[in-house]
């Protein structure tokens, strides 16, 4: 009840400070005079501010390559021509199919 009261006294000193002036009104052949009219004085209400809704961006995804095991290099081999006889490319062109033979180790 205490903590009301003293709002209620602080307001009231706030708003000592009140706007005196005097009202008349002349009509045709009436005159009008109220007393004086107390008002608080002029409250300043700041203009709206707009805030924009947050913006929230995914950070981009990064793509990690996995780790690839080598392929191994196929077997070294050579082509036998039997007709003529001889390895390609010293025989062109051969009668018969060229058959695959393993590359021999050079000495």
């Amino acid at each position: 009840m205490r903590k009301w009261m003293a709002i209620a006294v602080i307001t009231t000193a706030s708003l000592g400070f009140v706007l005196q002036a005097d009202a008349r009104w002349y009509g045709p052949g009436v005159y009008y005079e109220y007393g004086p009219v107390y008002a608080p004085p002029p409250v300043y209400v700041p203009p709206p501010v707009y805030v924009p809704p947050p913006v929230y961006v995914t950070p981009p995804a990064y793509y990690v390559p996995q780790p690839v095991a080598p392929i191994p290099p196929p077997p070294q081999s050579w082509y036998f021509c039997d007709n003529p006889q001889g390895y390609y490319p010293y025989v062109d062109q051969c009668s018969t199919a060229w058959r695959r033979v393993p590359a021999a180790p050079s000495r």
